[in-house]
């Protein structure tokens, strides 16, 4: 459950050096700040008064994304798939090809959330982010999830 529990907690810290007009315009920010953002609020300030500051912050992660206001609700499916996993392991987890969808779907989170951590440049001119615990705890609770699913398939458990 460590990946509902850090849903809630600090996932990027944005601090806006540029200070001034154009960070204003940017970001909505009326001066430097630092904001630490959980997964939790993406979607609440992507539709509030900030919504331009936390649109900021998508796009240096997905560039291309159009709506980011309507689609950020997509990123509190991450705890519900863990809890489904969670719920769904204890009835169908006796059955060995469950086990291995568990697994990949564990690694396949871990895998993309990497890939997009390594393949991000954080340090943009007006918004640079940092990885706070919260992102790092929820990869690697994928991973845990990931690997436990691999092992037991190819353990052969009938848990």
């Amino acid at each position: 459950m460590a990946v509902v529990i850090s849903f809630f907690m600090p996932w990027i810290s944005v601090d806006a050096p540029a200070v001034g007009k154009v960070a204003k315009i940017l970001t909505g920010k009326d001066k430097a700040t630092l904001d630490t953002i959980s997964a939790y609020q993406v979607p609440i300030l992507a539709n509030s008064h900030e919504s331009r500051f936390m649109i900021s912050v998508i796009k240096i992660f997905m560039p291309d994304i159009t709506d980011a206001d309507k689609k950020s609700y997509f990123i509190w499916f991450v705890p519900i798939v863990a809890i489904v996993i969670f719920f769904l392991n204890d009835t169908l987890g006796k059955i060995k090809f469950f086990k291995l969808i568990f697994g990949l779907v564990g690694l396949s989170v871990f895998g993309f959330g990497m890939f997009k951590m390594v393949t991000t440049d954080l340090d943009k001119l007006v918004l640079k982010v940092t990885i706070a615990q919260g992102l790092w705890i929820t990869l690697y609770g994928y991973l845990g999830i990931g690997v436990i699913g691999m092992v037991d398939f190819f353990k052969g458990k009938k848990k």
